[in-house]
């Protein structure tokens, strides 16, 4: 009997165990006031500071195309020449005109000083004749002289100048290729001090400023750079609804190809003293949300709270929560109303 009473006794002991409520164990976070950091992580492309495309000014046939992708040049130097037969031949014949003027007047210079130099044995009308003869002819002279200098400024429009130091990065054509006006014979860039752009969805470009600072995550560079906003477009795109958005490196030189991928945290706001929850911990989303919070009695309740929507794993609280309070860090993990047992996770 004493063996049967046990065993009865053993089955009531474990009927209670399982049948009675115990308390769940759930991680909370102890709410705190801290320093916080209101950042927007996107990634951007590297692109020249200055870039621009070579045209001719006047058609014809290459007859020297010395660079190709990726080779630098000096500002002012020759990047090509287009055929320019036809205006050396009209310097030539300029130049034999000038020659022939600067002999006319010569003459015409040698009979007034004749004519001059018999005083009172020419008569005035004579004077006056060889005089205006060299007037006329130093005019003509000049109007030679002129032609000279525009045929060789038309000579010149033939050769093509990078008007700064840069590196090419596309040709499009080939040596001996005829070309007009339309045609890009370099595309070139100066990638000495190389920007970031960016495109950010207008709701969150509204907050951005000229002068705000950012950090930039570059392959290949084994640090982050800092960086500033240099230019917010005022227009929205309407085929992306995103603006575009200009940063520049503060401090920095480096040579990165255009085009590479760069990811950049740019610093919307800083708080000295803010209080901050995981997003993960938000049960609803919105203008406003709910987290579950552990009263003293250790009874989970539901409280609505307002928050500054942003794009990060953790989001800045403006009204709901006081320091010292408990939030569940997973809100599924207990159910309002239910008592709990509570670790704090750091």
């Amino acid at each position: 009997m004493i063996l049967v009473a046990l065993a009865a006794a053993a089955l009531a002991l474990a009927g209670y165990w399982f049948l009675v409520p115990r308390d769940k164990t759930v991680a909370t976070l102890v709410i705190k006031r801290a320093p916080a950091d209101r950042v927007l992580a996107v990634n951007g492309r590297v692109r020249p500071r200055l870039q621009i495309d070579i045209r001719p000014s006047l058609g014809g046939q290459l007859v020297a195309l010395p660079f190709d992708v990726g080779d630098r040049v000096a500002a002012g130097q020759m990047l090509a020449r287009i055929d320019d037969a036809p205006e050396q031949a009209a310097i030539v014949e300029a130049q034999a005109s000038v020659a022939t003027q600067q002999a006319t007047l010569a003459q015409a210079r040698r009979e007034l000083a004749r004519f001059v130099a018999l005083g009172q044995f020419a008569t005035r009308r004579d004077v006056e004749q060889r005089r205006l003869a060299v007037v006329e002819g130093e005019r003509e002279l000049r109007r030679r002289e002129a032609a000279v200098v525009q045929a060789s400024e038309q000579r010149d429009r033939r050769v093509l100048r990078a008007p700064f130091a840069g590196v090419i990065l596309e040709r499009p054509v080939d040596p001996g290729q005829a070309v007009g006006l339309e045609n890009v014979i370099y595309r070139l860039a100066d990638l000495s001090s190389p920007e970031i752009s960016i495109e950010v969805d207008e709701v969150y470009a509204a907050e951005i400023r000229r002068g705000m600072e950012a950090t930039i995550s570059m392959p290949g560079q084994p640090r982050a750079l800092r960086a500033q906003v240099l230019h917010v477009e005022p227009r929205v795109d309407p085929a992306t609804g995103a603006r575009a958005v200009r940063l520049g490196l503060i401090g920095e030189a480096i040579d990165a190809p255009s085009g590479l991928t760069v990811t950049i945290n740019l610093l919307i706001e800083r708080r000295v003293d803010a209080i901050s929850v995981p997003r993960s911990a938000l049960i609803s989303s919105g203008s406003s949300a709910k987290l579950r919070v552990v009263g003293k009695d250790n009874v989970v309740v539901e409280r609505a709270i307002g928050f500054i929507d942003w794009p990060a794993e953790w989001v800045i609280v403006t009204s709901g929560l006081q320091p010292g309070e408990r939030i569940l860090v997973e809100p599924d993990a207990a159910k309002p109303g239910e008592e709990v047992r509570v670790t704090d996770r750091k």
